[in-house]
């Protein structure tokens, strides 16, 4: 477990991503913002940008078969 001092490697941050798509395998389509913010909720500290990560998310969920929904930066 990391504490708060410390940042996330990218093999963190891809066991993350993995882990939220696993629990969310039985949604058929994932929200880029919404899985963006859940990995900042875990990795506070993480250098990655909000691009960079929610790359890593979508081609995770592509490869797993996910819809993706390409929602950073849309206006509520």
């Amino acid at each position: 477990m990391l504490t708060v001092t410390q940042t996330a490697t990218s093999s963190d941050v891809r066991q993350a991503v993995v882990r939220y798509l696993l629990d969310r395998v039985d949604n058929p389509s994932i929200s880029i913002a919404d899985a963006v913010d859940a990995i900042r909720e875990m990795f506070p500290l993480c250098e990655l940008t909000d691009w960079q990560l929610g790359d890593h998310i979508a081609r995770a969920a592509i490869d797993a078969g996910f819809v993706v929904e390409f929602d950073v930066g849309l206006s509520e």
